[in-house]
């Protein structure tokens, strides 16, 4: 099974109301907390929990910031992210690309990263849009020369 065929959403609208049902009955409903998640708050919620093996599973703080700059949200990360044997910020990256939603990484106290993320479209301004992963690879494409030194070349083996 797939974490990217998951509703991680779903999970997370289900602990909303939950959450929402038992402060009715204490009366006192969290600032801040949604009724509904939503379009960009459900992409958001699902680019975490594919990145973090489930939203469920997800090195997260329990307090989200729903309304994070007014019109992101934030989670509080508790763990490292790396780019490939423990794949999370290439993922993050990549998915953020795909959904064009711009994503902020913030210092959040030792050993924790805020993750703050925000909704952009395909076109206008640069505080607007946001390139697709395609359109991302060919503008790093061009912005780096094919024969830069840092570009990984195979070393054939010396034979001893």
């Amino acid at each position: 099974m797939s974490y990217a065929t998951m509703d991680h959403a779903d999970w997370m609208q289900k602990q909303i109301d939950a959450t929402r049902a038992n402060a009715q009955r204490r009366g006192k409903i969290p600032m801040g907390l949604p009724e509904q998640l939503s379009d960009f708050q459900k992409k958001a919620v699902d680019i975490v929990g594919m990145v973090g093996g489930g939203i469920y599973n997800a090195p997260i703080a329990d307090k989200i910031d729903w309304h994070y700059g007014h019109t992101g949200v934030a989670f509080i990360w508790k763990r490292e992210m790396s780019t490939w044997d423990f794949d999370q910020l290439t993922i993050l990256v990549f998915l953020c690309h795909e959904a064009r939603i711009r994503c902020q990484i913030e210092s959040a106290g030792p050993s924790m990263m805020r993750l703050a993320f925000w909704p952009r479209t395909h076109k206008g301004d640069v505080a607007r849009r946001h390139p697709s992963l395609d359109e991302a690879v060919t503008a790093f494409r061009a912005y780096l020369p094919a024969d830069h030194r840092i570009i990984y070349k195979p070393v054939d083996e010396v034979a001893v």
